[in-house]
């Protein structure tokens, strides 16, 4: 039986009161021990500022739950208000108990005399003394303020003046001091109705806080000043004013401003000068000597500067005959006056108060003189005064006129000489206007009349003045013959001439209306010179004359063509031979296009097919058809290149079938196989397929022969060998069995078949059914060489996976020609050019197909302003703007004679500096090439320098910017004139003196076989230096033949046509004589130049350093006996002056004679006037043009002649009566 153990009664009794007390301590302590929080309340937060009453703010501070701990609560003050200041100090904690659970602080608030505005006081707890801060942990407390600041404007000083420079003065006050913690401002202005203009009139001083537009009143500041200085300036003026106003203040809550009246705010500026001004009127620089016509008067004003507006205001410019007038009746009424005399100028107050310095002008009048009246005329321009009168005397024309001088001033030009006696013969006709003008008379300017002298062509011919006017678009040299669609009216471009004359052609320009050229001839004309004119049938003469000159050139003959030919590509040679002095051109077409080669031969580039070029003969412009000539190239046939085979000759073994086709290691031209030696007989079949069973062992011979070779090619022949064995034993020990290498091909016998050194077996590899084929060619190694290169392309036949191709694997070694321009491209590569075009380096290449491409050249020069002496550097730049390559450039600059070469420099290509040729291989595209050439400046000229871009391939379409140009500005010396002057003559051998009055004209009419004299005169008329290097051009031109030449100074080279004067000192004369020959008719020209000196003439004189004559080329006539030479040309020039009649007969042997005779004659002019009678004339000169001492002008005569012999003469009459025409050339 279990018994359970009783516990004492006292231990029950203990468990009693123990509970007992754990329930009091926890009654008493257990508030103790829970978390308290302290928090900030207030219900009093507005306080302010009052006079004399106090309205502070309080907080209150408190704690949950409350319990028997204290705890020591502190807080911060912060805010806007100043503590101490605007309130009483707090001391920043509270004590918080049991019995003391919560504390009210109160807060009393300052009163002061600062304007602050509202501020704020903010209360945060910042420890809770051991109990936790709550959520309402800070109060803001807010004090009004009650104070207002006043600003007060005061006037100090409000009577400013000019005089002593007094200034005004305000002062701005404020009543309570600024306590915003910012300044205060209040801006101000003038008024616009102010009169007077700051920093003008005046200017406000800088004084502190008073910045441009704004008083500042920081703190602490109760008043600033404002001073207006006054400028004392020079300028007349009414009393101005100064009107200050001021706007609110920057704070306008706490701070006011009340604006006063104008009148408290205005500061008054007294003026203290004369208003007329102290300074004279200015007299300008106007003539004061005046041209007095009738009644003139003078506006004195208009000798002032600015007249009367310069006037200061209030005043006026006022005129006394007074220096210094003091009383208005002093002055003059106005300022007109007509009378010599001095007079002063000053500035008059209006008021009459006061006047300016003054100043004089003296006024002289003088008389205007007069230019007269002038009266208009007629005259004509003909060749005498037949028709009415040629000469005006312009005196005669006016009349009651002071001194003076005639000008012209309209119209054709002409010469008035000293005499004033106008000579219009052979003048153009028109209105001729001359101006008199007197000679000036002090200031009165020179006065002009104007006459009219109206000139015409007095003679009734109606067929005008002017030549028919050539047509320029229809030739005059021809090929072989003229175009049969050509007329003789097809040169002029109208063939109606003036008042209903018609257009004539003659062959003979002395005597156009007698010498008409036939219908069809016009129609139909021949090689010649025609003469085209209007023609006035009515008056039967004839307008000026058009001179046509038709050649035909004998085109040239290509005589002969021949090909070239070759086998396989190269270049070819091809010729032509055509007639002598022709120029023989190659094309690539056969129309049009440019050449690309000339000469007898050409050759090719490389061609690797046939290829036509055609070839031209040309001469004088004249050229034949092209004719087509073959460069033929021939195809070389190829025998494949058959490789040595082997095989067995026991089918057990091996492959006894070859076929002979499959040996072929590159594609064969057509052939036949054959069997050549060997053992046994083997048998080809059609197909060249051979069994070798039951065939003698041993190397059977076979030959593969082309077919079909063209000639100048042969046909091909290749041999190989086919090794025969039984196939089960190794003879050639290379380790593999006769079937095997029948099997792959490898010669049974041989234990190197490819011969490169390595065994067949080794070659092969272990296993025969997968023989080593290192290139994946599939040849294997053992029949591909380890040594050999087959197609020289820098790797070796078992490397190379194409053993026949040159451009695998590498196309920059050996034969391969990618752009197919018959170049290798290795070659290419290492020459420069591109192998992959095939315009590089052949442009003439046929598979070159070249487009445009677009290149710049631009030329500078380092010093533009450089003199002679100095060095100076040309740069060329060639710009290829394009997106491929350019090549085969060539760009010209060839130095002027004004430069000394020095050196030069390329980024690439060379430079001839004696032909001046840049030349380029090559511009990548985008890309620059550079030239520089250094040279030396010298004396002469001339200084321009030219890069002309010359050639290109591609060709450059754009030519703007192919030619780049540059000048150096050399300062030449001033008075620096050379003066050339070229005459020509007809050789006179009788003139054996030179005292011909023939010899120095500009235009001769000599006949052919005639010779002639031109002289050329160089005359030095600079102010002072010498002048060396004088070289003059003077070409004998077409038309000429020379004979000889002679200078007096210098040297004249035939080849160059340069007359060289090393020297001539001022006023020295250089002359040079050419004599030449005229074997032909025409008008011919020889002109000379100045081309060069040392220095060159000064600007302004070159229109002297040229001169030109005139040759007219006529041919001989010969007249009948008896019968006069009709063509003269009485112009003194030495040759058919005079009118003559033939007095030598020649008999029907050719036979020579002088017959005696008499003659009379009469000559009428065209309209029936005689001008000459000659009775019993027995001389050979008849007539010399003149008619009562003056010429007769030229045209055509009408003549009656009656001619007696004085001894019989065989089948001529002795008295014959002749008439006909005289044509008179001057």
């Amino acid at each position: 039986m279990n018994m359970k153990k009783k516990k004492p009664r006292f231990d029950d009794e203990l468990r009693t009161i123990g509970k007992a007390f754990v329930f009091l301590a926890l009654l008493f302590c257990g508030p103790s021990l829970m978390a308290q929080t302290v928090s900030i309340t207030s219900s009093d937060l507005n306080a302010a500022e009052t006079n004399g009453n106090t309205n502070g703010a309080s907080f209150t501070i408190s704690r949950s739950p409350n319990n028997f701990s204290t705890n020591i609560v502190t807080y911060s003050v912060t805010g806007t208000a100043t503590s101490g200041d605007d309130f009483q100090e707090l001391t920043g904690s509270v004590n918080l108990s049991f019995i003391n659970a919560s504390e009210t602080v109160d807060v009393n608030i300052a009163q002061d005399q600062l304007v602050e505005g509202a501020e704020t006081i903010i209360i945060t707890l910042t420890n809770g003394g051991g109990a936790i801060i709550g959520a309402q942990n800070s109060v803001t407390l807010n004090i009004a303020d009650d104070d207002v600041g006043v600003f007060t404007l005061e006037m100090v000083n409000g009577d400013a003046a000019e005089e002593n420079q007094v200034s005004g003065q305000f002062v701005l006050k404020l009543d309570k001091a600024n306590g915003t913690g910012a300044p205060i401002t209040v801006p101000y202005s003038f008024m616009n109705t102010s009169t007077a203009t700051r920093n003008q009139d005046y200017t406000v001083r800088g004084v502190n806080n008073l910045n441009q537009n704004q008083f500042s009143f920081p703190a602490g500041v109760t008043q600033v000043n404002m001073f207006i200085d006054i400028d004392d300036d020079d300028e007349p003026e009414p009393d101005e004013t100064v009107i200050l106003q001021l706007g609110n203040p920057s704070n306008n809550t706490l701070f006011s401003h009340t604006q006063l009246p104008v009148g408290q705010r205005t500061i008054t500026i007294a003026d203290n000068d004369c208003i007329a001004g102290d300074t004279a009127p200015e007299i300008n620089a106007r003539p004061n000597t005046v041209c007095n016509p009738p009644n003139a008067t003078v506006n004195l004003n208009a000798y002032v500067v600015g007249g009367g507006n310069n006037a200061p205001a209030g005043s006026s410019l006022r005129w006394s005959l007074q220096q210094n007038p003091t009383a208005a009746n002093q002055l003059l009424p106005n300022a007109t006056v007509s009378e010599n005399g001095t007079y002063y100028a000053v500035y008059w107050a209006d008021d009459n108060s006061c006047a300016s310095p003054s100043d004089d002008v003296t006024i002289t009048f003088v008389e205007q003189p007069s230019a007269g009246t002038t009266t208009d005329a007629n005259a004509c321009n003909n060749p005498d005064n037949e028709f009415g009168p040629v000469r005006v005397d312009l005196d005669n024309l006016i009349e009651n006129a002071d001194a003076g001088e005639w000008s012209q001033t309209g119209g054709p030009n002409i010469n008035i000489p000293n005499s004033n006696n106008l000579d219009f013969r052979n003048q153009a006709a028109g209105s001729y206007v001359f101006t008199y003008t007197t000679n000036p008379s002090g200031p009165c300017g020179s006065e002009t009349s104007t006459v009219t002298i109206t000139v015409t062509d007095c003679d009734p011919c109606e067929a005008g003045d002017s030549a028919p006017p050539l047509n320029n678009n229809t030739p005059m040299a021809f090929c072989d013959d003229i175009d049969d669609d050509i007329t003789l009216n097809d040169y002029a471009t109208n063939s109606s001439g003036p008042n209903g004359s018609t257009l004539r052609w003659a062959s003979d320009p002395n005597d156009p209306t007698g010498s008409f050229v036939p219908q069809n001839r016009v129609n139909n004309p021949l090689p010649g010179s025609y003469y085209g004119f209007y023609y006035d049938a009515t008056n039967d003469c004839a307008s000026p004359l058009l001179t046509v000159n038709l050649a035909v050139t004998a085109s040239p003959q290509l005589l002969s063509t021949e090909g070239d030919e070759r086998c396989g590509s190269g270049s070819l040679t091809l010729t032509a031979t055509a007639s002598e002095n022709a120029t023989i051109l190659w094309y690539t077409q056969e129309t049009g296009g440019s050449s690309i080669a000339n000469g007898a031969n050409f050759t090719t580039p490389s061609l690797n097919q046939t290829r036509t070029y055609y070839v031209e003969a040309s001469s004088n412009a004249c050229a034949t058809e092209r004719v087509a000539v073959e460069a033929k190239i021939a195809i070389q046939p190829t025998a494949g290149a058959p490789q040595d085979a082997s095989s067995c000759n026991n089918s057990s073994f091996g492959e006894t079938i070859h076929d002979l086709d499959d040996l072929f290691q590159q594609s064969a031209s057509d052939g036949n196989w054959a069997f050549v030696s060997g053992p046994g007989s083997p048998t080809l079949n059609t197909n060249n397929i051979i069994d070798f069973e039951g065939l003698p062992n041993g190397d059977y011979l076979f030959s593969y022969t082309t077919t079909g070779a063209e000639a100048p090619c042969e046909n091909d022949v290749a041999e190989i060998t086919v090794s025969i064995s039984s196939c089960d034993t190794d003879d050639d020990g290379d380790g593999l069995l006769g079937g095997v290498e029948a099997a792959l091909g490898t010669d049974p016998n041989n234990p190197d078949t490819d011969g490169d050194g390595e065994n067949d077996g080794d070659e092969v590899g272990d296993d025969p059914n997968n023989p080593i084929d290192t290139d994946g060619d599939g040849i294997i190694d053992a029949l591909e060489s380890s040594i050999e290169d087959s197609d020289n392309d820098g790797t070796v036949d078992e490397l190379d996976p194409g053993n026949d191709n040159p451009c695998v694997p590498d196309n920059s070694i050996g034969l391969c020609d990618t752009d197919e321009d018959g170049i290798s491209d290795g070659d290419e590569i290492l020459n420069g050019s591109d192998p992959l075009d095939a315009c590089d380096p052949n442009i003439n290449h046929e598979n070159c197909d070249p487009t445009p491409i677009e290149l710049e050249v631009i030329k500078t020069l380092d010093k533009p302003d450089a003199v002679v002496g100095d060095e100076v550097i040309f740069t060329v730049t060639l710009n290829n703007q394009s997106a491929r390559k350019a090549r085969n450039i060539i760009v010209g600059d060839l130095l002027e004679a004004g430069f000394a070469y020095k050196t030069h420099s390329t980024s690439v290509g060379t430079y001839n500096q004696q032909e001046g040729m840049w030349t380029i291989f090559e511009v990548p595209a985008g890309d620059s090439a550079t030239l520089t050439i250094t040279v030396d400046v010298l004396e002469g000229g001339p200084y321009m320098n030219v890069a002309e871009l010359l050639q290109s391939f591609p060709e450059d379409v754009t030519l703007e910017n192919n030619t780049s140009e540059v000048a150096l500005n050399v300062d030449l010396p001033e008075g620096i004139d050379l003066v050339l002057e070229k005459w020509a003559r007809i050789v006179d051998v009788n003139d054996t003196l030179n005292i011909s009055e023939n010899r120095n004209l500009s235009e001769i009419n000599p006949l052919v076989g005639q010779e002639v004299i031109f002289t050329l005169r160089v005359t030095n008329k600079s102010q002072e230096d010498a002048v060396s290097n004088i070289q003059v051009l003077d070409t004998i031109a077409e038309g000429f033949e020379y004979i000889t030449h002679e200078a007096l100074i210098g040297a004249y080279n035939l080849q160059t046509g340069l007359w060289v004067i090393p020297e001539l000192l001022r006023n020295e004369v250089a002359e040079l004589e050419i004599r030449v020959a005229v074997p032909e008719t025409g008008t011919f020209f020889n002109n000379a130049e100045i081309v060069r000196s040392s220095p060159l003439d000064s600007e302004g004189n070159y229109d002297n350093n040229i001169d030109r004559v005139t040759v007219n080329v006529a041919e001989r006539t010969q007249a009948e006996f008896g019968i006069i030479f009709n063509q003269f040309s009485p112009n003194n020039d030495g040759v058919n002056d005079d009118l003559k009649i033939n007095k030598v007969f020649i008999d029907e042997n050719g036979g020579e004679q002088e017959i005696d005779i008499l003659y009379d004659i009469k000559i009428f002019n065209r309209y029936g006037s005689l001008v000459f009678e000659g009775n019993e004339m027995s001389d050979e000169i008849i007539w010399d043009g003149n008619r009562e001492g003056n010429e007769v002008p030229d045209g055509t005569y009408f003549y009656v002649l009656n001619v007696a012999l004085q001894e019989e003469v065989e089948g001529v009459d002795m008295n014959t009566t002749k008439k006909g025409w005289i044509q008179l050339i001057r």
